[in-house]
């Protein structure tokens, strides 16, 4: 398995994790990003820094999903915990 793939089932790992810790408040958050690395993993070619990549790939749909700022944030947050629970 390569470097890329590897990483996003790291961070899926990490995600779920904390979706079963989450309170209701972060349900939404980690329910949508949680989808979306199996949607990079699959499909965007694979590049040398995978936590990039999502977070670009996030803000782009956040753009195409028209999503509210609050929203954003809120993912963009629990995106940052994530990437510090998996590097631990």
């Amino acid at each position: 398995m390569d470097s890329f793939s590897a990483r996003a089932d790291q961070l899926s790992d990490t995600l779920r994790q904390m979706e079963q810790n989450a309170g209701d408040d972060q349900l939404f958050a980690l329910g949508y990003i949680i989808p979306q690395l199996t949607l990079v993993a699959e499909y965007v070619e694979p590049e040398d820094d995978f936590d990039v990549c999502f977070t670009r790939w996030l803000h782009q749909v956040f753009d195409d999903d028209q999503m509210a700022e609050e929203d954003r944030q809120q993912i963009l947050e629990l995106w940052q915990q994530a990437i510090t629970l998996a590097d631990q």
